[in-house]
């Protein structure tokens, strides 16, 4: 069972790709490393089952690892989507990244489609959004962000209109490289979080992320791990929103609400610190074993001809 790992070579410092490195080596896991940037997409009827990287010829492997995209840009989302096209199990698939990167994105899908999910109110900042007017939708503090941030980066809680109207004034005047969202903020979740880990789009397993010192709960803020068992409404909630998102392994992350109520806070790809990653490993081989067989493989194992 061949697997490659999509990301760049010579970024593989980060703790997540170290922890899957340990557990390749320990397990004789069968896992390239291979960079995105250098495979060549192409779209061919007859297609043979040859991946060009570089001035390499690969075969097709039977999945990938690519949640750890340190680009994500037209091409690398074209290499997924080929990779896809000819049967390769992509964990996790370019539709699913899409939908969690954009956090915005993220509450729309859910908003279509689970009725019974809640999520903070968001709003899209742009050059006609006034201070004035987010207080009048809004109550404060209300929490602003980055659209695509992550490990607690970019996100700030707001407490006044003047300070809400300086931020805007410099997030609309300089070039942030993002879009700004403002939410509401679910004031009994300060400082912590519920971690909802699926493999296989299932639950496996939960914990609480808590900060004492900052109202953001990540792991990179100094927020630490609690074990949870969630109520089975939650699990329920969570692997609905894997299908909506096309979540196949990756995190559903909710806030505290009052009254024991729960808020959709974002969703992740594969956050690889939360997993048992040689179950993961198991799962992922036997996910490729149930797979159909893909069409380029059947046209060539009986020697059809194309129109």
């Amino acid at each position: 069972m061949k697997g490659w790992l999509l990301r760049n070579p010579e970024k593989m410092n980060d703790p997540s790709i170290v922890k899957i490195m340990k557990v390749v080596e320990a397990n004789n896991i069968d896992l390239t490393v291979v960079d995105p940037l250098k495979i060549h997409v192409i779209c061919d009827h007859d297609f043979d089952g040859k991946i060009y990287v570089g001035d390499e010829v690969l075969e097709v492997p039977d999945y990938v690892v690519a949640a750890f995209f340190t680009e994500k840009n037209y091409h690398t989302g074209s290499v997924l989507r080929m990779l896809e096209s000819v049967g390769v199990l992509c964990i996790n698939s370019y539709d699913c990244i899409k939908n969690v990167d954009d956090k915005l994105l993220t509450f729309q899908k859910v908003a279509e489609s689970i009725e019974e999910v809640d999520f903070p109110k968001t709003l899209l900042v742009t050059d006609e959004t006034s201070a004035e007017f987010v207080s009048k939708q809004f109550d404060y503090p209300l929490v602003m962000k980055v659209m695509h941030g992550s490990k607690g980066k970019g996100v700030v809680l707001v407490n006044t209109e003047k300070e809400l109207d300086n931020l805007i004034s410099m997030s609309t005047a300089s070039a942030v490289g993002d879009e700004i969202i403002i939410q509401e903020c679910i004031a009994a979740s300060s400082g912590r979080d519920l971690r909802v880990v699926l493999c296989n789009g299932k639950f496996a397993s939960a914990f609480i992320r808590q900060n004492e010192k900052s109202f953001r709960s990540n792991l990179a803020k100094g927020g630490k791990i609690v074990q949870y068992t969630p109520p089975k409404s939650v699990i329920e909630a969570a692997e609905k929103v894997a299908i909506c998102l096309k979540i196949n392994m990756g995190s559903v992350d909710f806030l505290f609400g009052e009254n024991d109520t729960f808020y959709l806070c974002e969703a992740n790809a594969m956050p690889g610190i939360a997993f048992d990653l040689q179950d993961m490993f198991k799962d992922l081989i036997k996910q490729v074993e149930s797979m159909p067989e893909p069409l380029w493989k059947k046209r060539l194992r009986e020697g059809e001809q194309t129109c």
